[in-house]
């Protein structure tokens, strides 16, 4: 099969299409610049003087607009997208999903001492997560736009809703530190080569946690592999 294959008992299946890994690191650097120019804002803005905050505020803006035409498409995968970027992968509605959801979270808890449960898209834990970040980064792009329609200085500084801005910015901060320690820490565990596998689109399983995830009947990772895929994989690759 093109997309799996086995090598010294270690499977390596296709997860994420190239268009998915674009967008993905599309989020990540104009959400990391969003992130530079609003710490300016942040700290400095009182003190910026008017052709500096301009300076500032242009990039940001545009900036914005490109963060959420990604987030939009992103979003669009929830409901047309692969089945590991669909909405029903992401959340614990079937049994296995909320016993693999309580696992990941004891596994988390434990500070990794207990097992973690393998997934072809995201873990069961960081799938909610993950809406949640949806929802409130949809929210922080809509009250960007309000905001840049009103009229700048005093106005738009002391308007409530810029004051939410800067809650959900710094909301956003604490996503990305916990998504970035959660990806060190199961990067230090040896587990399924998380980061390579959203450059090159390849999760890294062993053949007992493939076995696993395929013969889960009513997972909603990937219904359409077989059990046939093991043997069919060892056929191709020796």
């Amino acid at each position: 099969m093109a997309n799996v294959t086995c090598n010294k008992e270690v499977v390596s299946v296709k997860t994420w299409g190239l268009f998915s890994r674009i967008l993905h690191w599309w989020l990540v650097i104009t959400l990391m610049a969003q992130f530079a120019t609003g710490a300016i804002f942040f700290i400095w803005g009182d003190e910026l003087s008017t052709a500096m905050m301009f300076g500032v505020n242009v990039p940001h803006f545009y900036i914005g607009y490109a963060f959420a035409t990604g987030l939009v498409l992103r979003i669009a995968l929830l409901f047309v997208g692969p089945q590991t970027l669909r909405w029903r992968d992401m959340l614990p509605l079937t049994p296995n999903q909320r016993r693999d959801w309580q696992e990941t979270f004891l596994y988390y808890i434990t500070l990794f001492r207990r097992p973690c449960p393998p997934s072809l898209g995201h873990n069961a834990f960081a799938g909610p997560v993950y809406i949640v970040f949806f929802i409130i980064a949809l929210a922080q792009v809509a009250i960007g736009i309000f905001l840049s329609f009103m009229p700048g200085g005093t106005t738009q500084m002391n308007s409530p809703w810029m004051t939410v801005h800067e809650y959900l910015f710094f909301a956003l901060i604490a996503f990305v530190v916990a998504h970035l320690a959660a990806v060190v820490a199961r990067e230090i565990n040896g587990k399924h080569n998380i980061t390579s596998a959203m450059i090159h689109g390849y999760k890294e399983f062993t053949e007992a946690e493939y076995k696993a995830l395929i013969l889960n009947p009513d997972e909603n990772n990937n219904p359409t592999f077989t059990a046939g895929d093991i043997s069919h994989a060892h056929a191709d690759n020796g």
